[in-house]
């Protein structure tokens, strides 16, 4: 398990390295001074890093190593030699730095009992004992295996709380000025809500199937002209197994998320109109727009909150990365491994998962991004909603 990000891709450079080639290209040799106990670098018993009471052995690091790997699907292969030690650099420092911070929380005396018996709850769910067993098996986890690393990940995110953490709440001048930077960012599109009734036809349907298809949806549609409710056709005779059921409802959509014969008919429609009898890739359908969502822009006080918690989140991650930083600078730590990091342009990892013990590693923001200068991604929507399966 990684319980730091590695930031931006740790293969994400090819060449122009001179100065680091032969020693990439002879893997990670180790540095004078190994512990006598086991002098064979590739002995799993062997120690790459120690401080103090701890050490980390050579088996350690192959298992975060293989982890990471195991996380994004990759094989060793297909990193490659010339650049393994780079991962294992970053997978090294991960490790280092869950024991520093794990010593900060002894120092601070940090423990919370009902947050990690509430973890351990939710990660359960409504799963039955037996069921979680099997689940934790499947995972290749034991029960206290998976305590143990609720336990570390709870005294992770409180020593951050006390240590790293300081004014993470956003001003409202830093909120204002990331909605007026990326105003461009919360315009809404128009959109349609629409219901329909569809009956499926494709190459395989013969012709006199389709023409039997086109008499039924014909019919369909006249009963709905004639006065009957559209949702007790649609669940009556609309073979479209996601919308069917809530009575042909499809929600609302913008342009661009179906065929664009679809579009047409669907933006052409008038509120509480029913459409003719069209053909798609699908089939036959025909359709009822139940509302209209105009163009517009998010208003700020709309905007506010969700500008505020993505402010929040990256200075929670620029304060963990400078907090990891001089952790690893300060920790006194002996390597019995070269240490290979990545270039300039590739930032190191930092103590930033938030996430479940055995998530993987998230991506992180840039360390020279300010938050008030930060571009504030695309805004949800207020009604969007899944597109027509199209």
């Amino acid at each position: 398990m990684a319980y730091f990000p590695v930031r931006r891709s740790v293969f994400a450079f090819s060449k122009n390295f001179p100065a680091l080639a032969a020693l990439l290209l002879a893997g990670a040799a180790l540095l004078a001074g190994c512990h006598p106990a086991v002098t064979d670098p590739n002995d799993p018993k062997f120690i790459v890093a120690e401080k103090g009471t701890w050490q980390i052995t050579r088996g350690e690091l192959d298992a975060e190593v293989a982890s990471f790997l195991k996380q994004r699907q990759m094989t060793a292969d297909q990193v490659g030699q010339s650049k393994m030690p780079i991962v294992q650099t970053a997978m090294l420092k991960n490790i280092v730095l869950k024991k520093l911070i794990l010593d900060r929380a002894a120092v601070l005396q940090l423990k919370d009992d009902k947050e990690e018996a509430s973890e351990l709850d939710r990660l359960k769910g409504t799963s039955s004992d037996a069921d979680f067993d099997q689940q934790l098996k499947t995972a290749g986890l034991t029960l206290d295996e998976l305590k143990q690393r609720i336990h570390e990940k709870v005294l992770i995110s409180k020593v951050l709380q006390t240590e790293a953490f300081k004014n993470i709440d956003p001003t409202e001048q830093e909120i204002d000025q990331v909605y007026l930077k990326n105003k461009d960012s919360f315009n809404i599109p128009e959109k349609v809500r629409a219901s329909r009734v569809l009956l499926l036809v494709d190459d395989k349907t013969t012709p006199a199937d389709k023409a039997a298809k086109k008499k039924t949806i014909d019919k369909a549609r006249d009963r709905v002209v004639h006065g009957e409710d559209f949702s007790k056709v649609a669940m009556e005779v609309s073979e479209d197994r996601y919308s069917a059921p809530k009575g042909g409802d499809i929600n609302f959509f913008q342009r661009g998320e179906n065929e664009p014969g679809f579009d047409d008919v669907a933006f052409a429609t008038k509120v509480n109109t029913v459409s003719p009898v069209f053909l798609t890739s699908l089939g036959y359908q025909f359709l009822k727009v139940t509302a209209i969502q105009p163009a517009g822009v998010v208003p700020v006080a709309d905007a506010r909150g969700y500008i505020s918690s993505k402010l929040r989140e990256m200075k929670m991650e620029q304060q963990s990365q400078e907090y990891a930083k001089k952790l690893l600078a300060d920790s006194g730590v002996t390597y019995h491994f070269v240490l290979v990091d990545p270039p300039a342009q590739v930032d190191q990892p930092g103590p930033g998962d938030q996430g479940a013990p055995d998530s993987a590693p998230p991506a992180s923001v840039e360390d020279s991004s300010a938050p008030a200068d930060s571009s504030a991604p695309a805004p949800p929507a207020p009604s969007s909603a899944p597109s027509p399966q199209q």
